[in-house]
């Protein structure tokens, strides 16, 4: 098996099998990709892995080659994905840490499937329109879900959080995080009216969508994201814009602390506010947490996040919680969680991770004269930023919500280089 890098583009391939598997495995993993966010497709999901899994191995097998480029994450996420691998078998249920692992292993063989297969500009601009077709989906539903409540609009179902398509409350809000910078990105650098138009109602779609959960911790990454799109661009029109998204979101904010609103009139949507017992009994979590980092620095409990309740849970050890129980809560926070599960090294290595693909996103950003490879990289480096900040209250970077991460990522890094770009629209 030779190993050719980033040079191994689709071409001995088309002259072994033709080019009638590649169409194939584009199309299982476009359909795999579209189903992701929607919690009943969730056996596409798991059907379409395996039938993908089979596909790559007849593609390698009949080229005699592989499908795997060289990036500038690869030594990062070999760092991370090697230590995960090393800790699993000290972890305290290692039939678990296997399965996410495996998990893991599922997410990196996507990216580098998604990098292969989609690299070439149509299939890209092909994909890119499918994940914000879909973004404005899951967006709109989720609005449809809190006027539905309201009485507004017919209920399909009565929930007391939005979720809109997807497996829960948290799932949507860091899906959004992701989402709408890159729809914001693609609005900002798009010059035809019509795709400006469908990249505008994206955005806020996503926006309010967001709004309506009452995530503080989506809130925060949002107005971060916002603030790194301000000081990367520079542009009036967009620090208006943030400046009076601000200055509502104060205003909205008064009002629910001045008339003490608790839940949205006539429906059971509680509204969160900016209430201090969250974030404290959070703190109360990362310093048991921390605590028990020390006892095991290297390699962790064992890799996975539900490692956290299955070691502590029934242990009966004694913890001061002032606002909810500790024991059975989780990490609430991605270092953390890598960190306890995997060791100091793993969440290092992860850091690590997120800083490369940042980095290179925006380094991609400044050097590139295609308004496509600026979208996508702004877009995804900015995403990253935000992500960072929304998985530092909840360690949502697992299962579905992990793969569409990768995707992103995928895109991002397989944009093409500057010379190789045209002036056709963004998508």
């Amino acid at each position: 098996m030779r190993y050719e890098g980033i040079r191994s583009l689709p071409g001995a391939g088309a002259a072994a099998v033709g080019p009638a598997l590649e169409r194939v495995i584009r199309g299982v993993l476009l359909i795999y990709i579209i189903a992701l966010p929607f919690h009943r497709l969730l056996f596409v999901e798991r059907n379409g892995f395996i039938l993908l899994l089979l596909l790559l191995v007849l593609w390698c097998a009949a080229n005699r080659t592989h499908f795997f480029r060289r990036t500038p994450i690869d030594l990062p996420l070999a760092a991370f994905v090697g230590w995960v691998g090393l800790s699993i078998p000290f972890a305290a249920y290692p039939a678990y840490s296997v399965q996410e692992f495996g998990k893991l292993l599922q997410q990196v063989l996507l990216f580098y499937a998604v990098l292969y297969f989609f690299n070439a500009e149509p299939y890209k601009r092909r994909l890119l329109w499918v994940l914000i077709v879909v973004s404005m989906i899951i967006s709109a539903y989720g609005i449809e879900e809190f006027f539905a409540q309201t009485g507004l609009l017919p209920a399909f179902k009565q929930v007391t959080m939005i979720e809109s398509f997807t497996s829960g409350e948290v799932w949507l809000t860091t899906y959004l995080v992701m989402t709408i910078p890159i729809c914001l990105a693609f609005l900002l650098f798009e010059q035809h009216r019509l795709e400006r138009g469908v990249y505008a109602g994206a955005t806020g779609l996503g926006v309010v969508c967001l709004l309506l959960t009452f995530s503080r911790a989506g809130l925060l990454a949002l107005l971060v994201e916002l603030g790194v799109m301000i000081a990367l661009l520079r542009r009036k029109v967009l620090v208006v814009a943030v400046a009076l998204f601000c200055v509502t979101i104060i205003g909205l904010e008064a009002l629910q602390k001045y008339y003490n609103v608790q839940q949205v009139p006539g429906t059971s949507l509680s509204v969160r506010g900016l209430r201090q017992s969250s974030l404290l009994h959070r703190v109360e979590i990362w310093e048991f947490t921390t605590k028990k980092i020390l006892q095991h620095p290297l390699l962790g409990i064992g890799y996975g996040k539900d490692n956290f309740r299955l070691v502590y849970a029934a242990s009966g050890e004694p913890v001061q919680a002032h606002y909810a129980p500790v024991l059975d809560a989780g990490t609430h926070n991605i270092f953390f969680d890598l960190a306890l599960g995997a060791g100091l090294p793993a969440a290092a290595a992860f850091v690590w991770l997120l800083w490369r693909i940042v980095s290179t996103a925006l380094g991609k950003f400044r050097a590139s004269g295609s308004l496509v490879q600026k979208a996508v990289t702004l877009g995804v480096g900015v995403s990253v930023i935000g992500m960072a900040v929304r998985l530092s209250f909840d360690q949502m970077l697992v299962g579905t919500l992990a793969i569409q991460f990768w995707i992103w990522i995928a895109l991002c890094l397989g944009t093409l280089r500057p010379h190789e770009a045209g002036p056709a629209a963004l998508l």
